[in-house]
């Protein structure tokens, strides 16, 4: 899968990038960096962004493991099969960009 990057600058939910539920094992690898000040969760969903009336402000999110309320710099990974992923600043007006790379079953 081509690495994704995806950002957010003050409080709220950024864009929502897709990840493939399907691949196995399932291994999504996450670096989360942060500029200025900022608490945030990398969160994921199991729901679909390609489906048609997909509305991130109501599908249920969940925070990812090792992701919870961070203010720095945080990497690890994620392997609960889903199908989005986004960054969720709780306080501050710092950014957080989030890189995501999803291995490919050969």
């Amino acid at each position: 899968m081509t690495p994704q990057i995806i950002s957010k600058t003050g409080v709220g939910r950024s864009n929502v990038a897709a990840v493939d539920n399907f691949t196995n094992p399932f291994n999504v690898g996450l670096g989360a960096t942060v500029t200025g000040t900022a608490t945030f969760n990398i969160e994921y969903s199991f729901a679909d962004p390609m489906d048609a009336g997909y509305d991130p402000a109501t599908v249920a999110w969940f925070v990812a493991p090792g992701f919870s309320a961070a203010t720095a710099s945080v990497g690890g990974s994620l392997t609960i099969p889903c199908k989005a992923v986004c960054i969720n600043i709780s306080s501050g007006a710092g950014t957080v960009g989030l890189e995501i790379i999803q291995s490919v079953s050969v």
